[in-house]
């Protein structure tokens, strides 16, 4: 994102915008180059100070100004046909100023991309103050357009003249709209109020085993039927169940589960590295996974990358390897199986 924006900024702006007045040939060059730099770098932090941004929408438009002022010299020179937008804008001084732009008295300069994809560099486009517009094939992606680009500009904000559901009720007593962010939250909640009336049965709440204390008993459908946000104490709210299949292990002699899974990885943060280790207990036949947390990667003293790779899986009981071919074979005769790994839970 922080490239399409330094990309746009580079398209639009002069390196003349960086050369201290006054200052000879070589430190032009030298001088330009650095302050150029600097200002980049300031510019594609994520999300970006505001004060930059609107500094860097300044630099665009000023070098707009001067594009179209050369354009009317030029015209009135004689040497090219007059600018359609003269007369869209029915602009009739000689020199285009930054506040002609900004009022509305003066085109923006216009980014076209044909190849947008989910819009990365029209987005930057706009909020580097520029007119933005966007196209894709993919009809996925032209979506994405829609709604990172379009749609966010058209209702984003509350209008008491159109229905919805959150805003302040009209003189009909009707609610109007109250901005497309609480529109769609007021929609997403429905929705799962909808899916937890169906299947909330199906995530019981977990027992928190580091609870101390006395937990008061919750019936099995109790996220049907209750605010997910006010979990009695001693319990975990289910997000996820992550599964791994599973295969007999080829050796007859062995025959323990053998688990398909390519990565264990559940977080790679700076500072907190989390993942699931595979324990092999002796006289049994299947796995069981832990949780092993660590500061840096090598902290977790194994390589949680390192398990099935091409379809080929290890035995953990045997060494026995359980080829891509052989777990064809199992999955065409319906002797593929599953194992929970584990469950991620928010307290």
């Amino acid at each position: 994102m922080v490239a399409c924006r330094a990309a746009v900024y580079g398209a639009l702006v002069p390196a003349s915008q960086f050369v201290p007045n006054g200052a000879t040939d070589e430190k032009k060059k030298s001088l330009g180059r650095a302050n150029a730099a600097k200002f980049v770098k300031s510019l594609c932090q994520y999300p970006g100070s505001p004060n930059v941004i609107k500094e860097a929408q300044n630099h665009i438009l000023k070098a707009h100004a001067d594009r179209l002022t050369q354009e009317i010299a030029d015209w009135k020179a004689g040497k090219t046909a007059k600018p359609a937008w003269v007369d869209e804008f029915r602009f009739t001084s000689n020199t285009v100023t930054l506040k002609n732009i900004e009022d509305g008295r003066a085109p923006r300069p216009r980014v076209l991309d044909m190849f947008a994809g989910g819009g990365s560099i029209p987005l930057e486009a706009l909020r580097l103050g520029c007119e933005a517009y966007a196209l894709d094939l993919n009809p996925v992606a032209h979506i994405i357009e829609l709604c990172t680009l379009v749609y966010p500009q058209k209702y984003g904000k509350p209008d008491p003249i159109a229905r919805g559901m959150t805003g302040p009720k009209d003189d009909k007593g009707e609610t109007t709209w109250g901005g497309l962010a609480n529109e769609v939250r007021y929609w997403g909640e429905w929705v799962l109020k909808k899916v937890k009336a169906e299947i909330g049965d199906l995530y019981p709440l977990i027992p928190d085993p580091a609870f101390k204390g006395k937990r008061q008993e919750v019936q099995m459908d109790w996220l049907k039927e209750h605010d997910v946000n006010k979990v009695p104490p001693g319990y975990l709210t289910p997000v996820a169940y992550l599964w791994t299949r599973t295969v007999i292990c080829k050796n007859p002699n062995c025959r323990a589960t053998v688990p398909l899974v390519r990565q264990t990885w559940l977080c790679k943060k700076k500072d907190r590295y989390v993942a699931l280790k595979v324990i092999a207990p002796s006289g049994q036949k299947q796995v069981r996974f832990e949780v092993v947390e660590a500061r840096s990667e090598k902290g977790l003293v194994f390589d949680p990358a390192s398990f099935s790779k091409s379809g080929n899986a290890i035995c953990p009981f045997c060494g026995t390897v359980a080829d891509s071919v052989y777990v064809k074979a199992e999955g065409h005769v319906q002797r593929i199986g599953r194992q929970l790994m584990a469950v991620a839970a928010s307290r």
